[in-house]
């Protein structure tokens, strides 16, 4: 946030602007997908901050009198923002590496991430994440799914029994899904599936959004030595900016705690 000592009328209000498609995006993520998301009120704060600034310089332009905000606060400010910037752009560009992941054929195993259950039915990423896990058992009958999901206090059923029902409408057979229903994190994810992996060579995929490859690859890889592969699944074009930056955080604390 940066307060020249001549502010630009035209640069203030960029962040008016920033503050209001903030606002607009987490409308539109609440009505178009649902309110309540993890971290969805990131949105909020960002406005916040966005208006915060704009009100600030707008008064500088208004009255020409200097900034309300001490010269020290204004550097750490100037400091803490350039730190967030270039970490953004080197996590998102971590992320986004991942994304080009594709599987061999004929894994061992495949693990179905769990994601939100909506009463017995799947929310939209748990629902792209079964197509794509059935479409890659059609493809690769002699793979066996482990569908990795607890039940959450708002969910009617654990997340991998919606797996494992709607697998089975589209043509899974029952013999050939692993049920794991006592996680309630990535990391559990991985930990618990692996207790019906047998060896430490059986090659296994892990099915998730593409945002949330890079952390689930890594995860897996420091929990065992089996060879891992990622398997892409497609996010909503709506839901995407969110879950960019939630993951941003995600990642960050990761690195911050030194789990990978």
């Amino acid at each position: 946030m940066s307060i020249a000592k001549t502010p630009s009328k035209l640069v203030n209000a960029l962040f008016l602007i920033a503050a209001i498609l903030c606002v607009a995006y987490y409308l539109a993520l609440g009505i178009g997908i649902r309110f309540g998301q993890s971290l969805d009120y990131m949105w909020l704060v960002f406005a916040f901050i966005f208006i915060a600034r704009f009100l600030l310089v707008a008064r500088m332009i208004r009255t020409g009198e200097p900034s309300l905000l001490p010269g020290v606060l204004i550097k750490v400010i100037h400091i803490g923002f350039a730190l967030f910037v270039v970490s953004f752009i080197v996590i998102e560009g971590m992320i986004i590496s991942a994304f080009s992941a594709a599987p061999p054929s004929n894994l061992d195993y495949v693990i179905v991430l769990g994601a939100k259950v909506n009463g017995t039915q799947p929310g939209g990423a748990l629902r792209n994440r079964i197509a794509t896990a059935s479409e890659y058992w059609h493809e690769n009958q002699n793979t066996k799914i482990i569908a990795s999901g607890g039940q959450g206090a708002d969910e009617g059923i654990s997340e991998a029994q919606c797996m494992f029902n709607e697998l089975t409408k589209r043509g899974v057979p029952s013999d050939a899904i692993i049920l794991e229903e006592n996680s309630t994190s990535t990391f559990e994810n991985i930990k618990y599936s692996l207790e019906f992996i047998e060896g430490e060579q059986s090659s296994i995929g892990l099915v998730t959004n593409n945002f949330h490859l890079y952390r689930a690859l890594r995860t897996a890889r420091e929990q065992s030595a089996n060879p891992y592969y990622g398997i892409n699944v497609p996010t909503s074009i709506i839901s995407f900016p969110h879950y960019m930056l939630r993951e941003y955080f995600a990642v960050l604390h990761g690195l911050v705690l030194g789990r990978w």
